[in-house]
């Protein structure tokens, strides 16, 4: 259900505004009218890019994420300190980056010189000092023939990858040009002096990763609490711009919603205080009043799956109650295993009895969705691809062969729900006598479905029963069709009935034909895994066919192998199609013809984090 608000209208004297803003956010309550963009303001925007760059800096850490509680840190108190720390943190990303850098680049150095083996820089110095320079040069191994050596009188150093290493001694100053040889630069340094420096850097890099690795774990809690800082920050200051400047900005003028539940005690604490406040009335059709939800548990859990689209506004009805046992249904129906459902469910129970606080919605509802998984799948006779007997038994009725009908059914009940609920909501909205040509509607579809549906599935009514039928079809036709819009002209209502009649049966017809997918998307997920265990049963040799003991520990092997690696992807397959069409059934069949039209705020009260 929609939590029913108060609003409110606040005067309070500049001087004592920002007391005033402290003690709404001591109190928690408030949801303030934003009448104000924030982000014209450039303190706001600050906050904001800080808050951004804190993002980055945790994406940045990720890396360097290890397992393991941290210790106790200091929370951040102020935005220097804050500020101060990034600084430390993006330091130490850079000191790491450097060093990757410099050890590239002394990794690509000692590649180039490994080559040419050990040899003392210093005696090419020598050399350089006696009037002789030695240069080094690599051609192909090919090339590199007896004829070239003779001519040029080169030594070769070594042969590596295709390619002879050689060098060249000639006098110094003199230009050498041997033809097809690439000439390399003169190594600085010795392969044992750049062997030891990689040594050290990656010994230095180690270093590195180990600290920030360590530090990691303090960072993230402090980058957190500097967050909380500035969203309180920015919080505070949002709303502090909502206040209307008025009496020469004397006086500041607030408006904001406060659930009706929590307005005794919200206005008693005002009252202590002696701040200045007045209830006010508002029009739901002209103003976006804040939307919050208050349902059991159950229903609690699907909240999740009506945010997905859209809160409703305040003058429609919170659907979550309806939309969940449908939706519970169809996710089980597309799964169509009672395993994989076994299974959604054991790992959601594990890790909601794992987790330690915060909010366990989206676990409670991968319990009910695998719970309700493996009842529809018990009852559509499949677990881990196995068929059960009374899945194609012709006497059951939930076999292979009827599920595609019972599709159709299921969701020509829960159209004719939607319209039902569409009708109730028109008359919430413009009084019951605009509800009435729904209403019509949903008893004439049901009426004729019984009259002409009941003695195909040989049921027999009684004639009285189907004459009371025939009169509520009668009745509701005249309400449909002639007063589908009271106070009009009955002429006019008439042909808005014949175009209502179109619509909705045209809409019925591609409506209902749109849940046959669970039908089909349940049967071809069961198709796979009975096919994968096929094909791992296939590893194993038969009995009796006189294999050794060795070729049934490799089969059997093999088979898990399989099965563990199909029923994986089936799984995931059968995840994702069990999600996504019951929420294209819920959104585009139900919505629509519960008239829904969503666009609720989200009540977010001004509080302290």
């Amino acid at each position: 259900m929609i939590r029913s608000m108060n609003k409110y209208a606040f005067l309070v004297f500049h001087s004592d505004y920002e007391g005033f803003l402290h003690k709404l956010r001591s109190l928690g309550v408030l949801h303030v009218n934003e009448q104000k963009d924030s982000r014209e303001v450039e303190e706001l925007r600050s906050i904001l890019s800080e808050r951004t760059h804190i993002k980055d800096t945790l994406r940045a850490l990720r890396p360097y994420i290890a397992d393991g509680a941290a210790e106790l840190s200091q929370p951040i108190q102020n935005e220097a300190e804050g500020k101060a720390l990034i600084s430390e943190i993006e330091g130490e990303l850079k000191r790491l980056s450097v060093q990757d850098e410099e050890l590239a680049a002394l990794r690509l150095e000692a590649t180039e010189v490994r080559p040419w083996g050990a040899f003392d820089p210093a005696a090419i110095s020598q050399l350089s000092n006696a009037g002789y320079a030695l240069s080094f040069f690599t051609i192909p191994q090919a090339r590199f023939t007896e004829a070239f050596q003779a001519e040029y009188d080169v030594v070769p150093v070594a042969t590596l990858s295709g390619r002879v290493y050689f060098v060249h001694l000639h006098a110094a100053g003199a230009s050498q040009t041997l033809p097809e040889a690439e000439h390399v630069a003169t190594p600085k340094r010795s392969i044992a002096e750049l062997e030891g420096l990689v040594a050290e850097a990656e010994a230095a890099r180690a270093q590195q990763l180990e600290k920030l690795t360590e530090q990691t774990k303090l960072w993230q809690d402090q980058l957190a609490s500097y967050d909380l800082l500035l969203e309180n920050r920015f919080t505070f200051g949002r709303t502090r711009l909502q206040g209307e400047r008025l009496a020469d900005e004397k006086l500041l003028l607030l408006e904001g919603f406060v659930p009706t539940d929590d307005a005794p005690a919200f206005e008693a604490a005002l009252e202590e205080a002696g701040y200045y406040f007045r209830q006010v009335d508002f029009d739901p059709e002209t103003e976006r009043v804040p939307i919050q939800l208050k349902n059991n548990a159950f229903a609690r859990c699907f909240e999740f799956i009506t945010g997905l689209f859209s809160l409703p506004n305040y003058q429609e009805i919170d659907q979550t109650y309806l939309i969940a046992p449908f939706f519970m249904l169809f996710f089980g129906m597309c799964f169509g295993d009672a395993g994989y459902g076994l299974l959604l469910f054991a790992v959601c129970t594990y890790f909601r009895l794992r987790s330690k606080g915060g909010d366990t919605s989206l676990l409670g509802l991968g319990q009910w969705l695998g719970g309700g998984a493996f009842v529809v799948g018990l009852l559509m006779g499949g677990i881990f691809g196995i068929e059960l007997p009374w899945a194609h038994n012709k006497a059951y009725i939930f076999n292979q062969d009827n599920m595609m009908m019972i599709s159709v059914i299921i969701g020509l009940v829960q159209i004719l729900l939607g319209k039902a609920i569409g009708a109730y909501k028109k008359g919430l909205q413009k009084g019951w006598r605009h509800s009435l040509a729904g209403y019509a509607w949903v008893l004439l579809l049901v009426a004729v479905g019984l009259i002409y549906a009941l003695p195909k599935a040989s049921i027999t009514l009684p004639q009285p029963v189907t004459y009371i039928l025939y009169g509520i079809a009668g009745l509701s036709v005249l309400v449909a069709f002639f007063y589908n819009s009271p106070g009009k002209n009955p002429f006019i209502n008439f042909g808005s009935g014949l175009w209502s009649t179109y619509e909705t049966a045209s809409g019925l017809l591609g409506d209902s034909l749109s849940y046959i997918r669970l039908f089909a998307i349940g049967l071809t997920g069961g198709i796979l895994g009975s096919v994968f265990n096929q094909l791992a049963m296939s590893c194993v040799p038969e009995a009796g066919s006189g294999a050794s003991v060795f070729s049934y520990i490799i089969g059997w092997v093999m088979a898990l192998l399989v099965l563990l690696f199909g029923h994986g992807i089936n799984f995931g397959i059968a995840m994702i199609g069990a999600f996504v069409h019951p929420l294209r059934l819920t959104f585009v069949e139900y919505y629509k013809n519960s008239e829904f039209e969503g666009g609720g705020k989200p009540y977010t009260p001004f509080t302290r984090k």
